[in-house]
């Protein structure tokens, strides 16, 4: 918010996951919750968003899947509690946005990275080195 991060947060899942996407969409789900929590938290400050809050994705097939989880048959396995993303995103709460791996912040959080990498995403999440 204002350029700055407010919120991060790095955990295990709780399942396996039987592929990438499957998995990057349940993160996605995640970090929809927490959007939305802090949509509401705005709105009880009586600040509400007058925009879309963006969620950004690297994986354009979790993107797909929260734009239309229908026409996405290796993933009808999931619990229907993931789908809600797909509401809110029809709802037009959320915009899922695709990020490009080299563009994505988290990444600093994940794995071990270059330090371009560190720098760039320092410098989108408010810090200074």
């Amino acid at each position: 918010m204002c350029g700055a991060a407010i919120e991060w947060s790095s955990k295990h899942q709780l399942f396996v996951t039987l592929s990438s996407t499957e998995a990057e969409y349940i993160v996605a789900v995640e970090a929809g919750k927490e959007i939305k929590w802090m949509r509401n938290i705005l709105i009880e400050f009586e600040y509400p968003p007058s925009y879309t809050l963006t969620l950004f994705i690297d994986n354009k097939s979790g993107i797909d899947i929260s734009k239309n989880p229908e026409h996405h048959g290796w993933i009808k396995h999931l619990g229907l509690w993931l789908y809600w993303l797909r509401d809110a995103v029809q709802e037009s709460l959320i915009s899922p946005v695709y990020v490009p791996t080299q563009q994505n912040i988290t990444e600093l959080f994940t794995k071990a990275v270059q330090p371009q990498v560190i720098e760039f995403a320092i410098s989108k999440l408010g810090l200074r080195s």
